[in-house]
Parts: C-alpha cells; structure tokens; sequence
C-alpha cells in the first residue's frame, strides 16, 4: 500500500514542532506563529500552491527556516534602509496586512512596504513594531522604498517587441520577485514613456511577468488573455487577472480576465 504523501499544512506543521515554535490556526486558515518577542501571521496560500505544483518539500523547511531569519534577526535601521522597497499584493490577503505598512492601489491590489536583505532570500512585510524598533517614522520607511524602487527602475530595461503594428512591452530587471511592483514607482513613466507613451495599459498577473501597452491598444489586450491567464492560474505568486492603465492619475483597474462574481 502507498503511503499518503504529507499536505503543506502538516509539513509546516512538523517543521515549526521541531524548531520549538508554537503556532495557532485561526477560523480563516491562517497561521499565528510566536518567534522570541515578535507574533507572526502567515498565509500558507502560495507556500501550498508551491508545493502542489512542484512536489518539493524542501521548500517548505527552507520556508521554516527562513521565518526565523525573517523575524529573529532584524538588521537595525542603518543595515536594513538599502533593502526597503515595496510589494504589489492582492488585497484577499488583507487580514495579514493589519500591522504592516501598507496602501491601497484598487479594490483588488495593495502596496505592501517590505524588507529583503542582499541577497534577496527572503522579503518581509514591515510591521509597525519593525518600524518602532528602527526609530524612525512611517514616512522615512514609505521614503527609502520609494527611492530604492526607483533605483531599480533605472536599472530595469524595458524590451519592446513589434506584433502587427503594436509595441508590446516587457521589463527585464535583475530582481524578478519585483517586477510587477516597480509599475508603482515613481520613475515608471520615464522608463516606458519614451516607447509607449503616457498613460499606459499594464498587465501583472505574477509578481515577475508584466506586459506594458500604449493606452491606444487597448483592443489588442484580447490577444494577451491566454497568457495572463495561464500565468495567473498556475504561478505560486499570483498578483491580478486586472488590466491595470497607469497614468498621471494613478493606477486605475479598467477591466480583468477574470472577474470576480
């Protein structure tokens, strides 16, 4: 008889059993984990889609592992300041932002201001209390990400392939987990106005896939949707099936690929 192969959960589960951690599982599925002084919510959802997919339990010890670096070892502010930046996140993951730094960009998507440290192994949503133990304010966290972000852009590419008359867009950058959140940075429009003009359609399916297009092709976007679709369906870090046009105005939801009922 075949032994049943363990779920994520029970993994998980075992690997904080034997790190000595004590855990809770609260009525919607998440995890609230104690690591020294700092409690800590986690959503498995990715970490499960993951492992499903890729039948990699490793993973999940190299995910244990990597909470207690996350949250054990914060570097102080003067180490840390180089490796705030910030996150595009879909918004059903709001229970877990109550105590992080956090915006709204549409009903569907949230800025989350995180940490990662240089050699990108991991990235931490900034909590009030990381925040209170830097002493500094909210506004000089959301300053250094913005500023760090826009780095990143200016070392980002911008690839434009010609389809039929259409400049469709894609960023190449040396940091993929952030790919999809450097359209929220400030230096964005110089980076693809140039080719594309101002505004512009957007597609992030994934943290690491992005399309850009004129905002005068929106008929062309109908051509995209198995590909955003595939992308958003079968990535472990699905973002937003959401045609997003990024202007002066900001970043507006203008239709998706896959409404919501």
């Amino acid at each position: 008889m075949s032994k049943t192969r363990p779920t994520a959960d029970e993994l998980f589960q075992r690997e904080l059993a034997r790190r000595g951690l004590s855990l809770k599982i609260t009525d919607d599925g998440l995890y609230k984990v104690q690591i020294e002084d700092v409690a800590v919510t986690i959503n498995l959802e990715n970490v499960r889609r993951n492992y499903e997919r890729d039948n990699d339990a490793d993973s999940i010890v190299q995910f244990a592992d990597n909470l207690e670096d996350m949250f054990g070892n914060v570097p102080d502010w003067g180490n840390a300041k180089s490796g705030v930046r910030f996150a595009l996140e879909p918004s059903d993951y709001e229970n877990g932002f109550d105590d992080t730094l956090h915006e709204r960009v549409t009903d569907e998507l949230v800025k989350v201001f995180v940490y990662t440290p240089p050699d990108g192994s991991r990235i931490s949503w900034i909590t009030h209390s990381m925040i209170a133990d830097w002493e500094v304010t909210p506004e000089s966290v959301v300053s250094q990400a913005e500023a760090n972000m826009n780095q990143m852009v200016a070392d980002t590419t911008l690839e434009v392939e010609d389809i039929d008359g259409v400049k469709l867009g894609m960023l190449s950058t040396n940091d993929p987990p952030f790919k999809a959140s450097l359209i929220l940075a400030q230096r964005f429009r110089q980076l693809v106005s140039p080719t594309h003009g101002w505004p512009v359609l957007v597609v992030a399916p994934t943290r690491d896939f992005v399309y850009v297009l004129p905002a005068k092709n929106k008929d062309f976007l109908g051509r995209l949707g198995s590909v955003v679709l595939r992308e958003y369906n079968e990535s472990g870090h699905p973002i937003t099936a959401e045609v997003l046009e990024i202007g002066d105005d900001g970043v507006t939801a203008i239709g998706s690929f896959a409404p919501k009922g």
